[in-house]
């Protein structure tokens, strides 16, 4: 089952860095969604998924600043932010910094 995930895992990252379509992307995040709260830690943790959530996708890019990706962003954010693992203390510290200093560079 880790193997098929790592196919759907691929791809959703695929997507989230390369793509310029909106609805794909819209997708691929509601779908990363309903797959993160099952997914093996090391996905969330050990790849570039929280920086792509981050900087790409959830708050800003200087190609594009999409509303509509924030409120799914951020359900994923948080969703691996529930995730408490001791081994994995300071990515979630991480995670929380890199969240709040893009949030102070959006202008609502």
């Amino acid at each position: 089952m880790c193997n098929e995930f790592s196919q759907i895992f691929q791809l959703c990252h695929f997507v989230m860095e390369n793509s310029q379509n909106t609805p794909l992307i819209q997708a691929t995040l509601e779908t990363l969604l309903r797959f993160l709260n099952w997914i093996p830690l090391g996905y969330m943790y050990e790849t570039k998924l929280i920086s792509t959530l981050i900087y790409k996708v959830c708050i800003t890019t200087e190609k594009r600043n999409v509303p509509m990706f924030w409120k799914v962003s951020l359900k994923c954010l948080t969703e691996i932010a529930g995730a408490s693992v001791s081994q994995y203390e300071e990515q979630h510290v991480t995670l929380f910094t890199l969240t709040m200093m893009q949030f102070k560079q959006v202008k609502f």
